[in-house]
């Protein structure tokens, strides 16, 4: 008898991302992390963690979606290791 396949972990991992954009928790946490740089300004993911209480597991791939859509940008680096600094995108910047 062959045992029961089990899922790979990239599979749960594409099945957990897929119920947190399905339930909207992503778009409450895209509001989380805007309105953190909205009050403190311009902040490292570390910074980010402790302004929203999220975890960095959530904190990353979120401000990885706000880059890609433009409406955060890298304004430079602190720290080392160098971490990305991570800012509001100006109005009418490209």
């Amino acid at each position: 008898m062959g045992a029961a396949m089990q899922p790979s972990g990239n599979e749960i991992s594409r099945e957990a991302f897929a119920e947190v954009r399905r339930s909207g928790r992503a778009n409450q946490q895209h509001r989380m992390v805007l309105e953190a740089l909205r009050q403190h300004g311009p902040s490292t993911r570390g910074d980010l963690v402790e302004h929203t209480g999220l975890q960095i597991q959530t904190v990353c791939p979120r401000c990885h979606e706000l880059l890609d859509r433009g409406e955060i940008e890298v304004v430079g680096t602190a720290g080392k290791p160098a971490s990305q600094v991570l800012a509001l995108k100006e109005e009418g910047g490209q």
